[in-house]
């Protein structure tokens, strides 16, 4: 298991990239120490398993950071999103308003609202088993360890839906003749609270258990003042584990975990750009989000250690389901019909409602790993193993738009498919299956103590399925009956993917190395015929994979006698054939398609300092990042395709030209942009943290004041890049906390303060491109103040 020797301090970010700056000077680190030897403590060693076997960070040449559980509880950090700035180059947004997308160096997913056919491009890992679809990630974090941030493509080791990266979470596990636990509780404003248990129990000299209970909920951050009491952004969420573990011997050891989730909420709050509520947590929507989440998993994880090789299996089952609904014109009938000009047009039909009642997700996932490793520390270390993944998903959601009626009925009744409402906008009734398997290996040769060579690769075999019902009932002039053609759209794809790393220690605290890699997304299949205007596809029935080769340099350091780690990296990225959500000139006809060619290069950095006789600890971060469609590349814009679908006579697409008039047709796809030289959306161009705690001893104890600041610049919202409605302001917030530990007590008591001055900084600003076209803002959290009195033993 990784672990964390020394105690990890606040941020203990660390990870990698190039030149570095004792070789840039030819000094040795140790050179460089102070002089003062009693006032020096050295940063604490951190062990990893990125990978897939444990590592010293700064031995492994890849752009790594590691976030202890510590930190996490520091800043009061409860989901991915919290990672937002404090790992280089790391991005996580509520897209649109309930799907959370984490992208990592300009790299993630650019499909919302398609979970069921994409895949994310940085995947997830909870104790070694791949989480396979982006809804998972609204979990709340729970009994964690550390978690492991591994940025770039990842060819060889984790393979498909690395494009970006991975992120390793890894939960505490059972220990064997220990007994021990924790348990705190916090509370703090907008009624939150939260209770946290976990004990390990020895109940034999070969067998542990260890079981922890979480129980987090506060009051919704955003009212919406067009529903009496009802508040968006709230929690209610309850998560459970068990872990078993078994080890009859010193070369053999079992453990099977079981986890639980349960959430509760009334859904994100998005934000029309045109709310007339001047308050960031204030809407007017008169329809309620709803978000309820329930997810379990379990698995088995197996190690049994030969004289010369290990053997590593994990095995696991995930079922997921979602049932939401949403306000997707995030507004209310009253101000859209008072709007200049009424209620906005779809297709030429005024729409002052868009209420999508049911939008419910399942999925059931099976997976297996079986990895041979050779020893650690042989002049050469291999790795060879296998993946499995067969997953089932379905989907169901049912869409209502219509005009300026007070109280619409939007209810989803059972026969809704045989019978459809004339106000139902959009139904659909998916099934996708989908198995993915791949062969991999990888070694690392010492070609000298000091150089070292790393070469590994990857078969991929991805195959998709997506049986779709698609039942719209609008502009039927009353309910629509009658039968329903499933459109059946199979896809597949076979790529390889590998790495390549050379790296060399200048110093026995300073390695510089260097590598390409090659990653992927899966291909996938739109729930949709293929469109097609004058015998050119315009969206096709299945999209092509995407690819991203990657090159970095990067520097791995200890300077000043080990108190100062310092890392760097840069990159660049041919990153080929991104997925994105494609408008088509054809009514309900929008799908997935690829961008041919995106270029993307950044710098990052990131450094801890500890001094003082370890009582000062500083800790920073800093991404620098650009990129821009590599290649001319024609797209329709759907905030420029609407107007002209709703121009009145003589435009073709008048008297609802759209769907049938193809010299309509013509005049949309006519207005599509080229996007050369575009930047990808939500990737800022600067992006840091810095962090710094001092222990001060008093009479009875320990108090550390610790104050954070972490800033994330401004972006793009989608890869159209229009000023103003695309454009993502910039933000800085700065968190505190102050704890107290008092001399010889297992108590300890802490006070946090987060989004101190209360800044209405923008996560996320989305563009529908569905229904309405609506766009919307999701604001951070506001000001929280967070009590917590905890106690170990």
């Amino acid at each position: 298991m990784a672990r964390f020797v020394s105690s990890p301090r606040d941020t203990l970010i660390v990870s990698a990239f190039a030149l570095a700056i004792g070789a840039w000077c030819g000094v040795p680190a140790r050179a460089l120490a102070a002089t003062d030897q009693s006032a020096v403590t050295s940063v604490g060693e951190v062990v990893v398993t990125a990978e897939r076997r444990a590592t010293d960070i700064q031995r492994t040449p890849l752009a790594l950071t590691a976030v202890p559980a510590q930190t996490l509880d520091k800043t009061f950090v409860n989901d991915i999103s919290g990672l937002n700035a404090l790992v280089p180059s790391l991005e996580s947004t509520k897209t649109a308003g309930f799907e959370n997308i984490v992208t990592i160096r300009g790299i993630g997913s650019e499909t919302p609202e398609n979970d069921i056919t994409t895949v994310p491009g940085v995947s997830l890992f909870v104790d070694g088993v791949y989480m396979v679809n982006t809804i998972s990630i609204e979990q709340t974090l729970f009994d964690v360890d550390h978690i492991e941030v591994l940025r770039g493509p990842q060819g060889a080791l984790y393979g498909q839906s690395s494009t970006g990266g991975a992120i390793n979470i890894i939960s505490n596990q059972p220990k064997l003749g220990e007994f021990g636990g924790m348990m705190d509780f916090s509370a703090g404003n907008y009624a939150l609270t939260r209770e946290r248990i976990a004990l390990n129990l020895p109940l034999s000299d070969t067998v542990a258990l260890r079981v922890s209970f979480q129980k987090y909920d506060h009051q919704g951050f955003t009212v919406d003042e067009a529903l009496p009491d009802f508040r968006e952004d709230d929690a209610h969420d309850t998560s459970l584990k068990a872990a078993l573990l078994w080890q009859p011997s010193a070369n053999f050891s079992a453990t099977v975990t079981g986890q639980w989730y349960w959430a509760r909420g009334n859904g994100e709050a998005q934000k029309n750009v045109n709310d007339p509520e001047p308050s960031p947590w204030q809407i007017f929507q008169d329809y309620p989000s709803l978000n309820n989440l329930t997810t379990q998993l379990y698995h088995l994880n197996l190690q049994y250690d030969f004289s010369w090789f290990s053997i590593r299996s994990v095995s696991g089952y995930q079922g997921l389901s979602s049932v939401l609904q949403e306000d997707s014109s995030r507004s209310a009938i009253s101000l859209l019909a008072a709007q200049p000009g009424g209620c906005p047009e779809v297709y030429q039909t005024p729409i002052c409602y868009d209420d999508v009642a049911g939008w419910n997700t399942t999925v059931h996932s099976y997976t297996e790993e079986f990895d041979i490793l050779s020893k650690p520390g042989a002049r050469l270390e291999w790795i060879v193993g296998g993946f499995y993944l067969h997953q089932s998903s379905r989907q169901f959601v049912a869409e209502f738009e219509g005009g300026d009626t007070p109280n619409p009925d939007v209810a989803v009744l059972p026969n809704i498919e045989a019978l459809r409402p004339a106000n139902l906008a959009y139904g659909n009734d998916s099934l996708v299956s989908r198995i993915s398997d791949s062969l991999f290996a990888q070694a690392t040769y010492h070609i000298l103590p000091d150089l070292r060579l790393t070469l590994g690769g990857r078969y991929n075999h991805d195959s998709y399925l997506d049986t779709s019902l698609n039942f719209p009932g609008v502009n039927a002039g009353g309910s629509a009956t009658g039968p329903i053609t499933p459109v059946i759209n199979p896809a597949h794809d076979n790529v390889g993917t590998w790495r390549a790393e050379l790296d060399y220690d200048v110093t026995p605290d300073n390695m510089l190395y260097a590598s390409s890699s090659r990653g992927y997304k899966p291909a996938g299949a739109n729930g949709k015929n293929p469109q097609v205007f004058n015998n050119v596809v315009l969206i096709p029935a299945s999209f092509l994979p995407e690819t991203n080769t990657a090159f970095e340099v990067g520097s791995k350091n200890f300077f000043f006698d080990h108190t100062l780690r310092f890392n760097v990296a840069g990159f660049y990225y041919l990153y080929d054939n991104m997925q994105y959500i494609e408008y088509s000139p054809t009514p309900f006809g929008s799908g997935i398609s690829n961008i041919p060619a995106v270029h993307i290069y950044g710098f990052e950095a990131e450094a801890s300092y500890q001094g003082m006789s370890n009582r000062l600890h500083i800790n920073g971060s800093l991404a620098l990042e650009n990129g821009s469609v590599a290649s001319p590349y024609k797209t329709i814009d759907s905030t420029v395709a609407t107007p002209i679908e709703a121009a009145p006579f003589p435009s073709p697409c008048a008297f609802f030209g759209i769907y049938y008039n193809p010299a309509c047709y013509a005049q949309v796809i006519a207005a599509a942009t080229n996007i050369q030289g575009n930047t990808p959306p939500a990737m800022p161009k600067v992006s840091g943290s810095i962090d710094a705690s001092y222990d001060i001893d008093i009479p009875s104890g320990t108090l550390t004041p610790f104050i954070q600041y972490i800033y994330r610049g401004s972006e793009w919202a989608r890869i159209f890049n229009v000023p103003g409605l695309d454009s993502v302001p910039a933000y800085g917030v700065t968190n505190l906390n102050l704890t107290y530990r008092p001399t010889g007590s297992r108590f300890s008591i802490a006070l946090a303060a987060t989004n101190v001055f209360n800044v209405a900084g923008i996560n996320s600003r989305y563009i529908d491109p569905y229904g309405t076209y609506q766009t919307s803002d999701q604001f951070i959290p506001p000001r929280q103040i967070i009590g917590t009195v905890a106690y170990a033993w």
